[in-house]
């Protein structure tokens, strides 16, 4: 299969402890989100994932902020591409607000095992794997 067109997102994945700082979206019915979002044109994932942050938190992180964690690609319909890469900011202290309320109803820390019934499948998947007993102790 020809692929017609490959986009890229960043994700930023904070926790503490068990808890993981998500997104509730505008929805109808509840769903989370990660920070993040695509990538401009020449922009690095890491670029991104800055430029994301800030504009959806007012935090400005910097590259010694994030530590690259892992990264998914999945074929969509009509012969396109989505990979999605995952960074960590282990400094959950940082003063995260709410900036987008018309895509977002709030930010707020969630048990992981509550939020990940409510995120996406690829984020799902991540979040699980990064919380397994040998990763992160819960």
């Amino acid at each position: 299969m020809k692929i017609r067109k490959h986009r890229e997102k960043s994700r930023l994945i904070i926790y503490k402890e068990n808890e993981l700082l998500v997104f509730q979206k505008v929805s109808d019915k509840l769903e989370y989100g990660l920070i993040g979002g695509f990538l401009k044109k020449g922009e690095s994932p890491e670029e991104a994932l800055i430029r994301e942050t800030y504009e959806e938190t007012s935090v400005k992180l910097s590259s010694k902020d994030l530590k690259y964690h892992s990264a998914i690609t999945i074929d969509l319909d009509n012969k396109q591409r989505l990979s999605k890469h995952y960074f960590v900011c282990e400094d959950y202290t940082k003063p995260f607000i709410l900036k987008e309320p018309h895509k977002f109803r709030k930010i707020d820390w969630v048990y992981w095992k509550d939020a990940v019934k409510f995120l996406g499948k690829s984020d799902r998947k991540t979040i699980k794997e990064l919380f397994k007993p040998c990763k992160i102790n819960h």
